[in-house]
């Protein structure tokens, strides 16, 4: 089940709230980047999306470039409503690691070898799981329970990925931090 309305981002509020104590109580001087970034990189990345869902639906209402000769109905755009739902999630995820795991700030922001780690990681045992889970999704039992509603946009926009189930979307999720964790 999706979160619905605009009440759904107050999720957040707290740790906005934190990170806005923190540096006020802290200052400037010890600011800590990868924490106070966080809040303003999920922001640019909702602004993101929205720039493509507009732009992928304005090219559909003047009819360009179409793949299916067909227009966007209202139940598509209801059912692809909850799109920034996993952004939220990925938002609690990461500030709850913050909050959670020792001496996290102490980390380098680059790191040359870490970074070939989380490629060679994605390609492989991550890129198999989404693979291999997607297409467990397609059986019977669980496309008729969580799949299908994915499934059910016949004009694919850029947030069609994004319509899944919550149960899904954690799962994505854990596959997902296979890098991050190992990191």
């Amino acid at each position: 089940m999706a979160m619905d309305g605009g009440f759904k981002y107050l999720v957040l509020a707290p740790a906005a709230m934190h990170t806005a104590h923190r540096e006020a109580t802290k200052g400037w001087g010890d600011l800590d980047p990868a924490y106070t970034v966080m809040l303003p990189a999920l922001l640019m990345r909702m602004t993101h999306n929205q720039i493509w869902i507009s732009l992928s639906r304005y090219r559909t209402a003047c009819r360009k470039n179409l793949i299916v000769d067909r227009s966007l109905d209202f139940e598509q755009v209801d059912r692809e409503r909850s799109w920034d739902d996993q952004i939220i999630l990925n938002g609690l995820v990461f500030y709850l690691a913050y909050a959670t795991i020792p001496n996290l700030h102490l980390m380098p922001m680059w790191r040359t070898d870490g970074a070939i780690i989380t490629i060679l990681l994605h390609m492989g045992p991550v890129e198999f799981l989404y693979y291999w889970f997607h297409r467990a999704l397609h059986h019977h039992f669980l496309y008729s329970r969580y799949h299908s509603h994915h499934h059910a946009s016949i004009i694919t926009k850029p947030i069609t990925c994004k319509t899944t189930q919550w149960k899904w979307r954690i799962v994505y999720q854990k596959i997902s931090k296979i890098k991050g964790t190992t990191c």
